[in-house]
This record gives structure tokens, C-alpha cells and sequence, in this order.
């Protein structure tokens, strides 16, 4: 298999320390992936596009409400029909074409005024907006830098558990192969065979649950990286848990708005002035507008004829618009706004309420997790001993191989449980981590 294989020293009886055997150039490791999580992660890049677009949806709303705009147009018709009015002149009627001009060019300029406040209203919200677009951003990269160590972690463990797994197989398979011949020998009954063969039929089973595992975690840390596939063996360490850093943190201590509730409640302010804006549909809006045209002038004598001159014209006024009524549209667009406000709201209420129970559900997993990889050390050491002394009395006689078995079989355990003890208190510490929205 191409992956880090691990293996375990027992120092002065009491640390476990797992260290990897080689390490090559192509080799994977927690700082590695997450620089290339950040880079290749389409849910970053994602965010990022998010974020550029909420910018220019300031920029949007600026331009709407408060800046001029300016426009141009122009025709240059190639046939024309005019039509005619006829005048009764006392009993002799004559007939003049509406004539109008069959080249133009004009140049549109309007300037808001007033508009009942909607335009702030809206740059305000759109500036709201934009804050929570950054703040989504920086919490959608720590989430990304967590993940991606928690996947890591998981995948060093998924393969450990593997070699664990893969050793209690081999040793299970050798005792199959020795109560054999011991029975053939007269020393061993086939209740001591069918023992062995049942426990390496469950051993065989639970290597495969762990090579489905280890996969399964490797899936995860390829897809965080935006990978379809990652073959590259992994380097590095399980992190040993210190109670320390964990068990004297208090709620009221920690931060109360994370990045992401920070993006709630920037969103929920943003609907609110919206709505605000919104409200406003009722009050007429004022603005300034000119108009500059430049046209070819005509002249009728019994048809009309282009002189060949070019004239311009021009326009400046004050301009007024009231919505007196649209169907009911305006009123239920404002109404619409209010409701959205209410919703982003209570998102943002309902995130707040989750924060403190993550934290303490998060904060006693880690406490016990520790106390189990503390424990499971001693439990290695114990083990050891044990095989060793089950051993040495099988050779002497006093002890028999299925002893000897169920002694290595608790160091296998013990050795797993100290892998998951780890893996554990890891998940729970980012977790944590997660709740505070900051590394401990």
C-alpha cells in the first residue's frame, strides 16, 4: 500500500509516540494540504466569487441611487411615410405632414434627487451585504483549514487503525497454524481450532472495515483539496491531547460572534434596510434630467425636404414620479422585504443559540477523550507485559497458546483504542475550535 505506516515505542513505560517510518518528497503533509485546500477548494474559490460580486453589488447600488446617468442615442431612418393633418382654412382644407426629423443624434442626462431615502437605504444594505460576503469568506477558510486537519487526521488514524487490523490477522493466522499442528500433535482439541478460526474470520472482517475506512477518509481529504483523487502517501503526526489548554476555558470567555454569525447578522441588518427602502414605494421621487439633440432640419413645400443643415436642441427640467398606484405590487414587495428581515433574523438568532451547547458538548469530549488516550498508554504497557509473560509460561508449560492469544489480542485493543483515543480528542478539539470560531 502507498501510504505512512506507523509504529509505536513505549517510552519509560508511560508516552506513546506514533512516528513515521519514511518520508519522501511526493508525501502529504497537514500544512501541505491545507495551502492546497485554500487554493483549489471550489467551495473558497466559491466564497471568493461571492465576494467580488457583492462589491460590485455596492457599486451597483451606489450608481443606482446617487450617481448620474448618462445616455445616447441616435436614428437615421431610410424611408419614411409621414402622416397627415388637414386644417379647414374657411372651406379650403389643407393638408401638412408630421414631419420629424430623419436623422438625430441625443445625448440623455439624469440626476437623482430625492427619493424618500430608498438610495441610502439600499447603499446601506448593500454595504451590509459586502461585509457579510468577507465575513462568510474568512469563516469559510478557517472552517476549510479545520476540515482539512480533521480529514488528516482522520486518514493518519484510518491507517494506523489498517496496520493494527492487518497485524491482528497475521498473528491470529499464525495461531491458527500452531493450534493446528498442536491438535495434530495430540496437545490442542478442535474446540481450540474452531476458537481461533472464529476470531480470525472477525479479524479478517474488521481489517476490511478499516481498509473501507481509510479509503473513505482519504475521499474526504482528496475532495476538501478539490482532488477527484489523491494517491500521495501522508506524513505526519497524530497530535497528543493536553487537558490543559481545554478544561480552563469558559464560555463567557469566549469570542460571541464568529465570522459566520458576524455574516448572519450583517445580513439580517442588510434585510432590514432593505425593507426600510422598501417602505418607501409611497413617496414621490424627484430627480433632475436634460436632454441635448442634434438633428437635420427639413423644410415642407408641398413635400418635405432635408436642407442639409444640422440644428441642435436641448432641455433641462425638474421631473417628478409618484407611484399613486400599481396593482398592489409596491405593497407586496415591501411586505416581502419585511418577512425576508424577519427570517434572516432568526438564522441568525437560532446560530447564536447553538454556539454555547457545541461548546460544552465539544469541551467534554475532548476532557474524556484525554483520559482515555491516557489510560489506553498504561493499557499498551500492561499489554506488553502480559504477552510477554503469557510467553515465556506457554514455554514453560504453565500457560497455553489460547492464553497467550487473548493476551496479544488485548494489546491489539489496547494499541486501537489508543489510535482512536487520539483521532478522537483531535475531532473534538477542532470541533471546539470551530464553536469559538479561533484556534485554542
Amino acid at each position: 500500500m502507498n501510504h505512512k505506516i506507523f509504529d509505536y515505542t513505549v517510552t519509560s513505560g508511560i508516552m506513546i509516540f506514533f512516528g513515521a517510518i519514511s518520508f519522501g518528497q511526493n508525501s502529504l503533509t497537514v500544512d501541505g494540504a491545507i495551502n492546497e485546500g485554500l487554493h483549489g477548494s471550489p467551495e473558497i474559490q466559491r466564497a471568493r466569487a461571492a465576494k467580488s460580486e457583492m462589491e460590485w453589488k455596492h457599486f451597483e447600488a451606489l450608481g443606482a441611487g446617487f450617481l448620474p446617468k448618462i445616455s445616447a442615442n441616435g436614428h437615421h431612418y431610410l424611408s419614411e411615410q409621414y402622416t397627415f393633418t388637414t386644417i379647414n382654412f374657411s372651406g379650403s382644407f389643407l393638408s401638412f405632414p408630421g414631419f420629424y426629423p430623419t436623422d438625430s443624434a441625443a445625448f440623455d442626462v439624469t440626476i437623482p434627487v430625492f427619493d424618500g431615502l430608498a438610495n441610502i437605504r439600499n447603499l446601506q444594505a448593500a454595504s451590509l451585504v459586502e461585509g457579510a460576503s468577507t465575513a462568510e469568506l474568512s469563516h469559510a477558510e478557517f472552517q476549510l483549514r479545520e476540515e482539512i486537519r480533521l480529514a488528516f487526521f482522520k486518514s493518519l488514524a484510518a491507517n494506523e487503525l489498517q496496520s493494527v487490523a492487518d497485524q491482528n490477522v497475521r498473528t491470529l493466522q499464525d495461531h491458527l497454524k500452531q493450534v493446528e499442528a498442536q491438535k495434530h500433535g495430540g496437545v490442542a482439541t478442535n474446540y481450540d481450532v474452531l476458537r481461533v478460526q472464529v476470531q480470525l474470520n472477525e479479524a479478517r472482517a474488521d481489517l476490511i472495515d478499516s481498509q473501507d475506512n481509510y479509503e473513505t477518509a482519504r475521499r474526504k481529504l482528496s475532495q476538501l483539496l478539490g482532488l477527484e483523487s489523491d494517491e500521495r502517501p501522508l506524513y505526519g503526526l497524530l497530535p497528543i491531547p493536553t487537558a490543559d489548554k481545554v478544561k480552563g476555558l469558559k464560555w463567557e470567555d469566549a469570542p460571541k460572534e464568529r465570522f459566520d454569525i458576524r455574516a448572519l447578522i450583517l445580513k439580517a441588518q442588510a434585510a432590514e434596510a432593505a425593507r426600510k427602502a422598501q417602505a418607501v414605494w409611497f413617496i414621490p421621487s424627484i430627480y433632475v434630467a436634460g436632454e441635448y439633440m442634434w438633428y437635420n432640419a427639413q423644410i415642407f413645400n408641398n413635400t418635405v425636404q432635408s436642407t442639409g443643415n444640422y440644428l441642435n436642441a436641448y432641455n433641462v427640467g425638474l421631473f417628478l414620479k409618484w407611484n399613486i398606484f400599481d396593482g398592489g405590487v409596491a405593497l407586496a414587495q415591501e411586505k416581502e422585504a419585511s418577512y425576508h428581515a424577519i427570517q434572516t433574523e432568526k438564522v441568525a438568532q437560532s446560530a447564536r443559540l447553538q454556539i454555547p451547547y457545541d461548546f460544552e458538548y465539544w469541551k467534554r469530549r475532548y476532557l474524556s477523550n484525554t483520559d482515555h488516550y491516557i489510560s489506553k498508554k498504561f493499557d499498551i504497557t500492561r499489554s506488553e507485559e502480559s504477552v510477554r509473560i503469557a510467553k515465556e509460561e506457554e514455554r514453560a508449560g504453565t500457560r497455553t497458546s489460547s492464553e497467550t492469544l487473548d493476551a496479544e489480542l488485548d494489546l491489539f485493543r489496547a494499541k486501537a483504542g489508543v489510535v482512536n483515543a487520539l483521532v478522537n480528542a483531535a475531532e473534538a478539539k477542532i470541533r471546539l475550535e470551530l464553536a469559538l470560531g479561533r484556534e485554542i
